[in-house]
């Protein structure tokens, strides 16, 4: 065996399981691509439905905007259990079939409700957040060095998302008026559904994330449910179906470690151990007990950042698209077109993209996770209060305007870039043992979706207030607050140990007592419903 220093130096080239980590990506693209393709048009979307008030318009976006989290916090909690029960790759293949559908139910909306109905039914047939956590983490395992740049993955996937749902949403939304010379601008049912044909143009690719999720991707999951597993390595059949198309095709296929042998994966085999677990099936751990300090402090550090983080994107397109001058005679927005607020967002996701693969990671190895969260929370407050100063720029500085615009969004997309990452690869860390790690990466998605709900909901109602009394940047100045808030909490905020986690001689958790941040590795656990 090789010791830790024959190991190459940590790269995204040298990630373990490549090929795994890119379907996950896969898997986690179709939320984004579905999320930010409605980005440009919600608006004109709203209206067209018969809502001529900007405010109105305003209230209905941000009902919109907040059905897909409230769902998903209905929710995540569930998703977690049901991948540690019976796996990841099942709770993949459930959420990624629901996004396809539910994506395709909102370019059919004939009105708000349907509109709003989809987006809550996304958020609720879609575990794919928690769960793909979950699985990089078990892919990565015990190699703490490859976290800062595998976790990065997940935001950096957002960003993918970003350029290519924007550009599409707004190039595509209504095509009749939009492109008329263009041979679907005859289309008929897009003259009856305007907002369709983005959402088309996604199914594509969310339809390859179902077929390839069923036949290559492979199960992570704790052995010790292996009677529970929906698609156990080593009798999946869509990866024996996957492995003849590899075979047809003369690919090489990888080498797997069956499911019940999964244990020994970080070590050596241990006798006492084995028969322990052919003897012994322990309980999970009552799903309150897995709240240990480090648990607590990491989840409601990022259930606050959660409620502003998410928040500013989806707030900055509707106040580029406000009217300058509001029908209350008050200063409002840029009014930028959908196609210009499209091309923005997708260039935000190129700096996302690019700051990710070559800031963050040194950045998180020089700082630790902990520190450069922390830094990246005094940049969020500057750019709130900064972003509705825009309005008091004149209509003929339209360079000027632009220019700032997309600084400011350059700003918001660093400080997520460095604040984002850092608090995924943390609670992995403060994870009890590696039983419970989807369960509490599925309680923290749904405390996060909770946060994602009520950011945009309570800041989406403050800025329709604001622009019903000239104060367009109230809901600016309250998500700066918010993050100032934040910047006091996160002062708890360390770095937990991790040495324990994937070990698989480690004693099993004591989870009547109070814990340190880590206490075990790979068990026997399992769960009962």
């Amino acid at each position: 065996m090789s010791s830790f220093s024959d190991r190459p130096s940590p790269s995204y080239w040298t990630l373990p399981r490549k090929d795994q980590i890119l379907l996950l990506v896969l898997c986690k693209l179709t939320e984004p691509l579905a999320l930010t393709s409605i980005s440009p048009y919600l608006y004109y979307m709203i209206r067209d439905f018969g809502y001529a008030d900007p405010a109105a318009v305003s209230a209905w976006a941000t009902l919109v905007m907040s059905a897909y989290p409230f769902g998903s916090a209905l929710s995540g909690f569930v998703w977690g259990r049901f991948s540690d029960i019976r796996g990841r790759k099942a709770a993949l293949l459930l959420g990624t079939a629901g996004t396809l559908v539910s994506a395709l139910a909102f370019g059919l909306s004939p009105n708000v409700y349907m509109a709003v109905a989809a987006r809550f039914f996304a958020g609720l047939l879609s575990g794919n957040n928690g769960v793909m956590k979950t699985a990089i983490a078990e892919i990565i395992g015990g190699r703490t060095e490859y976290q800062s740049r595998a976790f990065a993955i997940i935001p950096m996937t957002f960003n993918i998302g970003n350029i290519i749902g924007p550009a599409l949403g707004g190039f595509l939304a209504d095509p009749v008026h939009n492109h008329p010379n263009s041979f679907v601008g005859g289309i008929k049912l897009f003259e009856k559904f305007p907002y369709l044909l983005p959402n088309l143009a996604l199914m594509p690719v969310l339809g390859s994330a179902v077929i390839a999720t069923f036949l290559f991707v492979e199960e992570t999951g704790d052995a010790s449910a292996q009677s529970k597993l929906i698609f156990p390595r080593e009798n999946d059949v869509g990866l024996k179906i996957g492995d003849r198309i590899r075979n047809t095709l003369r690919i090489s296929i990888p080498v797997r470690t069956p499911t019940a042998q999964a244990e020994q994966r970080t070590s050596t085999y241990n006798p006492k151990s084995a028969a322990a677990m052919t003897t012994k099936t322990l309980k999970a751990a009552p799903p309150l007990n897995i709240f240990t300090r480090a648990v607590r402090i990491t989840l409601t550090c990022y259930v606050i950042l959660m409620l502003h983080a998410p928040t500013v994107l989806q707030l900055f397109s509707l106040y580029l698209a406000t009217p300058r001058t509001t029908p209350y005679g008050h200063s409002g927005g840029l009014e930028w077109p959908a196609a210009r607020i499209g091309l923005l967002m997708s260039l935000l996701g190129v700096a996302g993209i690019t700051l990710q693969l070559t800031a963050y990671p040194p950045v998180a190895g020089a700082l630790g996770n902990a520190a450069a969260h922390k830094l990246a929370l005094y940049i969020f407050p500057i750019t709130y209060v900064a972003i509705p100063l825009l309005s008091s720029l004149p209509v003929r500085a339209q360079g000027v305007s632009t220019a700032a615009a997309v600084a400011l969004g350059v700003s918001a997309v660093l400080a997520r870039t460095f604040a984002l990452p850092p608090m995924a690869i943390l609670l992995t860390n403060a994870a009890p043992s590696r039983a419970v790690l989807g369960t509490v990466n599925g309680v923290a998605q749904s405390a996060t979706a909770a946060s994602k709900c009520i950011g945009p909901f309570v800041a989406g109602n403050l800025y329709s207030l604001g622009v019903r009394i000239g104060a367009v940047g109230l809901a600016w100045w309250a998500l700066a607050a918010v993050a100032i808030v934040e910047i006091y909490v996160t002062r708890a905020l360390e770095e937990w140990d991790t040495k324990n986690l994937f070990k698989t001689n480690a004693t099993e958790p004591d989870f009547a007592k109070e814990t340190e941040p880590l206490v075990s590795g790979r068990s026997a656990t399992t769960y009962t419903l």
